[in-house]
Parts: structure tokens; sequence; C-alpha cells
């Protein structure tokens, strides 16, 4: 039994449509629609927050990490 590919006809719509899914599947991605955003809710240390603040009082970076490095060691706290 032979097969005629001539008497199988294609519809045109259902070509057209699965071409216009995939371009827009394709568009979504591209504008990071499909893409999972992971947020880390973790609390700064007391070290970071230390420095942050002396250093919004106008103390040099060094010196704000020098100066909480010695509280934290006094407090037995780790550096993180």
């Amino acid at each position: 039994m032979r097969v005629d590919s001539r008497v199988m006809k294609r519809e045109v719509s259902v070509a057209r449509a699965r071409m216009i899914g995939a371009m827009v599947a394709g568009v979504l991605l591209m504008a990071g629609c499909g893409m999972v955003t992971v947020v880390s809710e973790e609390a700064p240390s007391d070290y970071a927050l230390c420095v942050e603040k002396r250093e919004a009082g106008g103390v040099s970076p060094e010196l704000a990490a020098l100066d909480c490095a010695e509280m934290a060691e006094r407090a037995g706290n780790e550096l993180v």
C-alpha cells in the first residue's frame, strides 16, 4: 500500500498558529519572562552594620573596619 503525499493537505492556519506561538515564546524568553528570580533575605552581620554606620558618619572605610573589628573581638562575635 502506498501513501500519496498529495492526498494529505496541510492546514495553513495550524502552521501559522504554531509559528506565531513559537515566536511569542521566544520573545518572552528573551525578555526574561521565563526567568526565576531568587531573593536572599539574609540579615547583615553586626560587623557590617558597624562599618556602614561609621562610614556614613564620615570615617574612612579602613578605620571603620579596624574599629569594628576590635569591637567585634571584644564582644566575641565572628567577623562575616
